[in-house]
């Protein structure tokens, strides 16, 4: 399938992307631009309480409001529950609530101002219930409330040592991993240091709102369009909560989404919206949510506490690891024990542990539930682990690229869990970094309130396996291609990386190749977008179809031209003798004529190729998390990894963090197309950017105070560092069975940004900040805590 020292003619090209054109005109169209005649709109009366019992629902005066169509609470809805591999959630709260925000009953009405009046007037008596916020209080053998009684019966996919413990009954997930003795490995140290860590919970943001339009046919079919970024894992979890099997549901996603970063991944309100459309009648529901219930209800990302007690050598070698972590979960498990799980091997794609241990806990709490979020856990356990390193770094007076550059894992060498490291680049982004950063001459420390100070950090990104991509590749009679597959754009450039690559697999040019929009009764099964999996996965998947298609092809082509199929190849839609390229028929001939009616294929009606591609991974040890020796030593479909190099301004009068300067590097096996590689390195900045010093959810008692962008913290364009200060690099170091040797990156851009900064930040002014974000209140305190020391 791959040749390392091919030549391409679109691979490895700056290709505009597929979506441009409509995105700069306004012409494309999102989920939130659909609207149907006969549509009603959609409105969720939600919790007040974080944690109570409903004792009555009175929806009489909702009901009796002019224009309003259906009401529905618990009862009206089928009475499963569904989830992301833990089954634990109602579409309406049953019997209890567990967080402020939870949806109670809803309501569907003409507009959207009448559906809230309706909510409104919906009227829920409740008796509290003693309420657990603190994850370490939920995690306790005797907690003084369970947020979910019957845990123990819930069905759910078995992932870790433990699936229910009895010992810590608000816990729902827990994984560990084993490598060697750590008591052995400190002994040997010269060093140790043992630190906290943790991360306040943020927002999504996504620019396009949670939304959809969900439509229960008089034909007893669903169909939902919506902005979701998984339209299989939501048609799945429709079918769940519906109890409808696949076959009657069908998903469409439009080519324009908004964006998600993991927070469009789990159902929100499309199988209500779904019961709604059957109780008003069988008419399209559409809901929008409201920034505020975006931001706030629609899932957070995991707030995580991480004590790390290492040992080093003087000479730098790290010789033991021994990290707890809690990770508070919210109300719902929804993707929380994948990111625990995830998020546990973080360490083991970055350094050489020859003794490590993890025990890693996500707990149940009355909090918003947290879901999938950019980096899948590895964001928070970057900026404890990087943080760590160089506070190691300097316990031994070593500097903090030395270090990492002595401890980063090689080519080929087997991780403490037992996999195999391939298409590693550790030592190769480290360089990177630094001569980066030091093409701006060497640092400048200045007296004034503005003190300056640089820092650097690594961080790596697996992509799950096991792993299943499909994708049908049409040829149509003008010679165009259809790519037909689910992986949807949500504003990373899929499409046009799936472009490329059965343009270059066809030898044609992009503009001959498209993709149809997703539509699970239409396009094939895909497992998900997100974690930074389609262009290794949906890209070889397409691959495969292309060659399926091209097999087929040949063989139509050689019984006209009297040649065998090993005598014949394609290029530009030409089918041609490889000994006399001159003998040639073109696709298109392929196809007949009758009368007026069009052309048709005498044979198979289409030219469609069609394939799946799957990614297996050994079994793992419960007890030890390590990859059985099966000969494919494989935890996760690939790695990819990420390093950063930062230069800071911090005003010692207000507390303020500046990123001046920064350098960029990321290891994509092969850039298939550099220039949308580079706009997503330096989107990744200002996402990390955000998490580092200002993005905060901040809660109290289960309220979330600040659920609007004017106070949640969110940065804009002024705030990013200039481009001339901005460097990217781009490493390729070839992964083996990826399409063109390419794999996905993205996500583990997100990661350095945020330890990067805050050893920066040790570096300009002496003080340790290790609560992410860094803002200006936090920074102030830690100085203050410094005078006061001296």
């Amino acid at each position: 399938m791959n040749n390392p020292t091919e030549e391409f003619s679109v691979v490895g090209k700056n290709v505009i992307r597929e979506e441009g054109p409509g995105k700069v005109t306004g012409f494309g169209k999102y989920a939130i631009d659909i609207e149907f005649p006969r549509m009603l709109w959609a409105k969720v009366k939600r919790s007040t309480r974080p944690h109570a019992k409903i004792l009555n629902v009175d929806i009489s005066r909702a009901q009796a409001l002019p224009g309003v169509h259906a009401v529905v609470v618990d009862k009206d809805c089928p009475q499963t529950l569904f989830g992301f591999g833990c089954y634990d959630e109602p579409l309406l709260a049953r019997d209890k609530v567990r967080y402020i925000g939870e949806p109670v009953a809803a309501v569907a009405a003409d507009s959207e101002a009448i559906a809230e009046m309706a909510c409104d007037l919906i009227e829920v008596d409740y008796e509290d219930l003693p309420a657990i916020f603190d994850p370490w209080e939920a995690f306790g053998a005797n907690p003084k409330t369970l947020i979910h009684e019957n845990q123990a019966n819930y069905r759910r996919v078995p992932i870790g040592p433990v699936q229910y413990d009895a010992k810590h009954p608000n816990a729902f997930g827990y994984y560990r991993i084993r490598t060697g003795e750590v008591s052995k490995g400190f002994e040997e140290a010269d060093a140790i240091i043992e630190k906290t860590y943790s991360n306040a919970m943020m927002a999504h943001a996504t620019m396009e709102r949670h939304n959809c339009i969900s439509h229960w046919g008089a034909d007893d079919n669903i169909t939902v369009w919506s902005s979701s970024q998984a339209a299989y894992p939501l048609l799945n979890q429709i079918s769940e909560a519906l109890d409808v099997p696949h076959s009657r549901i069908r998903v469409i996603i439009p080519k324009y989404v908004g964006g998600g970063f993991g927070g469009k991944i789990e159902m929100k309100a499309e199988g209500l919206c779904a019961v709604l459309s059957r109780a008003a009648g069988y008419r399209p529901i559409k809901i929008v949510y409201t920034r505020e219930e975006s931001l706030c209800w629609a899932g957070v990302q995991h707030p995580f506490e991480m004590r790390i007690k290492s040992g080093v050598r003087k000479d730098g070698v790290i010789t033991a690891c021994e990290m707890f972590v809690l990770v508070n979960g919210g109300a719902y498990a929804q993707h929380g024990f994948l990111v625990t799980r995830q998020a546990s091997y973080g360490p083991l794609g970055s350094y050489r542990f020859p003794h490590f241990k993890l025990d890693n806990y996500v707990v149940y709490t009355n909090n918003p539930p947290g879901v999938a979020y950019r980096g899948f856990g590895n964001t928070q356990i970057h900026f404890a682990l990087e943080s760590h390193i160089d506070e190691l770094a300097h316990a031994i007076g070593m500097d903090p690229y030395e270090i990492r550059r002595r401890n980063v894992l090689h080519e080929n060498e087997i991780n403490a869990a037992g996999e195999i490291q391939h298409s590693v680049a550790g030592a190769e982004l480290l360089d990177e970094i630094k001569s980066g950063l030091e093409r701006h001459g060497p640092l400048e420390r200045v007296d004034g309130p503005w003190r300056r100070g640089r820092g650097i950090a690594f961080a790596n990104k697996d992509s799950v396996a096991p792993s299943a991509s499909s994708a049908i590749v049409k040829i149509h009679n003008d010679e165009t291609v259809e790519i037909r597959h689910s992986a949807g754009n949500i504003g990373q450039g899929s499409s046009t990386t799936l472009i490329q690559i059965a343009a270059e697999f066809f030898k044609v040019t992009p503009e001959r190749v498209r993709t149809a929009e997703v539509d699970t009764w239409v396009t094939p099964y895909d497992q998900l977008t997100g974690s930074s999996r389609l262009t290794f996965a949906a890209g070889n998947a397409v691959l495969m179809a292309c060659e399926d298609v091209k097999r087929q092809v040949i063989k139509m082509a050689s019984e006209l031209m009297q040649a065998t199929p090993e005598e014949l190849e394609l290029a530009d839609m030409n089918v041609f003798v490889r000994d006399n390229p001159a003998r040639l028929m073109r696709v298109r001939d392929l196809f007949r004529t009758v009368f007026f009616t069009g052309s048709f294929l005498p044979a198979g009606g289409e030219l469609l190729g069609k394939a799946t591609f799957t990614v297996p991974s050994s079994k793992i040890d419960p007890e030890t998390g390590h990859a059985a020796n099966d000969g494919l030593r494989k935890i996760f479909s690939f790695c990819t990894r990420a390093a950063q190099a930062v230069e800071v301004a911090v005003n010692i009068e207000t507390g303020q963090v500046k990123l001046e300067k920064i350098a960029i590097a990321n290891d994509l096996g092969k850039a298939i197309n550099p220039m949308s590689c580079e706009g997503q390195m330096h989107a990744a900045i200002s996402m990390g950017l955000g998490q580092a010093i200002s993005e905060e959810l901040q809660i109290s008692e289960g309220s979330i105070l600040n659920g609007d962008f004017s106070s949640y913290r969110f940065l804009t364009a002024k705030d990013a560092p200039s481009n001339e200060h901005v460097s990217t690099h781009i490493v390729e170091i070839p992964q083996f069975d990826g399409p063109y040797q390419a794999k996905g990156f993205s996500e583990a851009t997100t990661s350095p940004t945020a330890p990067a900064i805050a050893n920066a930040i040790f570096d300009a002014v002496g003080v340790r900040l290790r609560h992410m974000p860094m803002t200006p209140e936090r920074v102030l305190e830690a100085l203050d805590q410094l005078n006061t020391e001296n």
